[in-house]
């Protein structure tokens, strides 16, 4: 069966969110779910996007602590860790792994945008819902949502006095959290809402080198407090506080493929060296120097100040905010027990936004919003890498041997390879959206946003001695460093300005008073910039990336309010698609001509009974390079000689990273009451993938292979729904997946670590005992 095929009998399905609705025993249909992916708060079925929508019902059920956890619940969509840095992808479109990068996917805390992952850590904190917007959001959400948008909105402050305590424990990695939430009025005119939240548990990789952590071990905490001010009949203020602090031991990845000269080589400080896939979760890594460890630590601040007032019926709204955080982190890049490479990273960052919005009433002829927005950010990034040839002898004196001296000393040739990055960023936007109710019917919405930006870098590279006492002056290091296409020495300031025009034209028709259709052709950008991970100095800036897209969908209810369904079909080409892939020794940054991306996705919520719901979704992606002709070697191409700097990989027509071809999910909740006042809540969720690439460059060792994870949950409640007991499973069948994969540092340098290959696995199989309290 040919795509296309695939694609027609799939649109004649169709699907809801999974987890957006709840049934109750006393009835079999479905609550109304309200969404504010429109910047105002409206019906799910009523806004003609494609939006998949996770209530905090939804998130305790299936025990989600993580955004990656929320990935898997949701088709088309993929959230993890690579090297340190998240990556969020949405239709096979999502940042590569640099610092550089604006986001592909844009992600909103409480209406704030947030231009780095880390100031969302803490996004699964006292959650009202989840809201993942597919395609290109730029008209209302602005420039780097050329993938979709991620829209969480927290719990806020009630009326009425409530309080809670949760606890958890995670009996396979000995996780422990704790959790407490009060809020309810603190006078006639303001009320408040304060949570804390801690967590800990062990890493699921052990690590059997002596003297070395387990990995990944968390030890995270957050607290945060909301304040609403009703100053008057019209205004009202909105203030939040969030501080939290997370941080990680260990490495949750490791070799998986290595040949004779390798295994030699990582070996020589572990005899028990495998380069297997771990059913045991064996890894070796070690930190590196002395002193350093393999970590993650990170400081995260965030100040929010909202005013809404009412002009009559129209509505004005700002929102005002600055977000800093700092993290230091270590990695073992040479992924094993060897002290060759490590590298730590010092980076901060601090944004200032300002958004106005105005709104007209809704119900008009014409409806329409408008708004300014404003940023401000400052980035820091200060990276030390540690290479010490001299814990391999066979490699050191293979080195000074190709450089022609072998009589230099032991430790001649360690370096101190220090990046230094300053860069600033400025940004503003005007932008429109007009709504045209041409019948009670039909309705057609044309947006238009304006951007402007700016930036500038400061990038400084130095290579020096790791000792200080090498015989070798610095610019001899350079040159061999340079050699080997390792590192070199540069320095330089750039700066960059760019502005765009973007949009989108909706037309949607009611076409029963169940059932809305819609098409949406929208456009967007994701800006340039700076590659700050620029060893080699061979890919200083990168341009901006656009977008073409079109939808067409249909939302319906069905079955009397027992049932919804909705589909979209989707067509994007992105061109000048920024990329970045590591080739052995460095990362390569730049542009891809062309690439493009269509679909199906597919999701439904049925109240079958009064005590059975059914959830699924289901996607169909084919998303590939259409030119990419100066793509990264790959290892064995390097190692061959058939592709090099001035001779590229062509890399057209090969699969985008995270878009596996099929991909779903399905799940069941039973729930009935056992007495009068107990309740029993069962559920259980198969979860699908099909292959996908993980890497950019289309490297076969670097596919996670078809698999399927099934979640369970079995909750005991108080039917006054004053306490819950809850065993949930993760995980069942215990599969091993991997969220990253790259070949290997030196891996095509020809010094012996010749097609190495590691991998990032996931967590195994784990079950976790939850118990909440309410206090009224």
């Amino acid at each position: 069966m040919n795509k296309y095929n695939k694609c027609a009998i799939s649109v004649a399905v169709a699907a809801v969110s999974m987890g957006a609705s709840t049934t109750t025993l006393a009835q079999a249909t479905l609550e109304e779910v309200v969404v504010t992916a429109t910047k105002r708060a409206v019906g799910l079925q009523d806004v003609p996007i494609a939006i998949s929508v996770v209530s905090g019902e939804a998130i305790e059920q299936y025990g989600l602590t993580e955004l990656d956890e929320l990935s898997a619940q949701i088709p088309n969509v993929h959230i993890g860790e690579s090297g340190g840095n998240n990556q969020i992808f949405i239709r096979g479109i999502g940042s590569g792994n640099n610092s550089g990068f604006e986001q592909s996917v844009g992600t909103f805390i409480d209406g704030v945008y947030f231009g780095r992952a880390r100031n969302s850590r803490a996004a699964f904190l006292d959650l009202e819902r989840i809201e993942v917007l597919k395609g290109p959001q730029s008209t209302l959400f602005g420039k780097n949502t050329i993938a979709g948008a991620i829209n969480i909105t927290s719990a806020q402050p009630e009326d009425e006095f409530s309080a809670y305590v949760e606890g958890s424990y995670e009996t396979e990695l000995d996780g422990r959290a704790l959790t407490a939430m009060v809020t309810g009025p603190i006078s006639e005119s303001v009320k408040g809402r304060l949570v804390a939240k801690t967590f800990e548990r062990d890493g699921w990789m052990e690590n059997q080198f002596p003297g070395a952590t387990d990995g990944t071990s968390q030890d995270n905490e957050v607290i945060r407090a909301t304040l609403v001010w009703d100053a008057s009949d019209v205004s009202t203020f909105t203030l939040k506080a969030e501080y939290g602090e997370w941080g990680t031991v260990g490495a949750n990845s490791t070799i998986s493929h290595a040949e004779p000269g390798s295994v030699f080589l990582f070996g020589l400080n572990d005899p028990d060296f495998a380069a297997t896939i771990p059913d045991a979760y064996r890894q070796s890594q070690t930190p590196g120097r002395p002193g350093r460890e393999v970590k993650d630590d990170t400081e995260s601040t965030i100040l929010q100040l909202s005013w809404d007032y009412d002009l009559g019926e129209s509505q004005l709204r700002s929102i005002t905010s600055y977000t800093e955080y700092e993290f230091e982190r270590c990695l073992d890049v040479d992924y094993t027990s060897i002290d060759l490479i490590d590298q730590c990273t010092d980076e901060s960052n601090e944004q200032f936004t300002q958004e106005f919005l105005f709104s007209s009433p809704q119900g008009e002829v014409f409806e329409y919003l408008a708004g300014i927005y404003y940023q401000t950010a400052t980035l820091d990034i200060d990276t030390d890498i540690g290479t010490q040839w001299s814990s391999v002898p066979p490699l050191e004196s293979a080195v000074f041997a190709a450089i022609g001296n072998p009589a230099l000393p032991v430790g001649a040739i360690d370096g101190l390879l220090r990046g230094v990055t300053e860069q600033k960023t400025r940004a503003w936007s005007a932008f429109a959206e007009v709504t045209w109710n041409i019948t009670p019917e039909f309705r057609t919405i044309f947006g238009l946003r304006y951007s402007d930006d700016k930036k500038e870098i400061d990038k400084d590279n130095t290579v020096s001695s790791l000792t200080g006492s090498s015989p070798l002056s610095n610019a001899q290091l350079n040159g061999i460093y340079t050699a080997f296409s390792f590192f070199t020495t540069y320095s330089y300031e750039l700066e960059r300005s760019e502005d765009h025009v973007t949009g989108n034209l909706n037309f949607q028709w009611d076409v029963s008073d169940d059932t809305m259709a819609y098409v949406n052709f929208a456009t967007g950008f994701k800006a340039g910039g700076f590659d700050t991970s620029n060893n080699m100095d061979r890919s200083r800036e990168f341009e901006d990336e656009g977008v073409k897209s079109i939808d067409l969908g249909m939302k319906s209810t069905l079955w009397d309010g027992r049932a919804r369904v909705n589909a979209a079909y989707f067509v994007s080409e992105y061109s000048d698609v920024q990329v970045s892939s590591f080739e052995s020794a460095s990362f390569i940054v730049g542009n891809a001509a062309k690439s493009e991306v269509q679909g199906v996705e597919v999701d439904f919520t049925v109240a079958a009974t009064e005590t059975i719901e059914v959830n699924g979704a289901i996607a169909w992606l084919d998303a590939e390079y259409k030119n990419y002709k100066n793509g990264p070697c790959l290892v064995a191409d390097l190692l061959s000689g058939d592709c090099s700097n001035t001779n590229p990989q062509d890399l057209s027509g090969t699969t985008l990273q995270f878009s596996p071809e099929i991909s779903g999910q399905l799940g069941i909740q039973y729930r009935r009451n056992l007495t009068e006042s107990l309740g029993l809540i069962a559920s259980v969720q198969g979860i699908y993938s099909d292959d996908f690439h993980v890497a950019p460059n289309g490297d076969r060792r670097s596919v996670q292979k078809a698999h399927t994870k099934v979640n369970a949950r079995l909750s005991l409640e108080s039917n006054d729904g004053q306490w819950s007991l809850a065993l949930v499973g993760k995980n069942l069948t215990d599969k091993t997946t991997f969220n990253w994969a790259n070949d290997a540092t030196l891996s095509g340098q020809r010094l012996g670590f010749d097609n190495a290959y590691f991998r990032q696995y996931e967590a195994p199989r784990t079950y976790e005992l939850q118990a909440r309290y309410y206090f009224d």
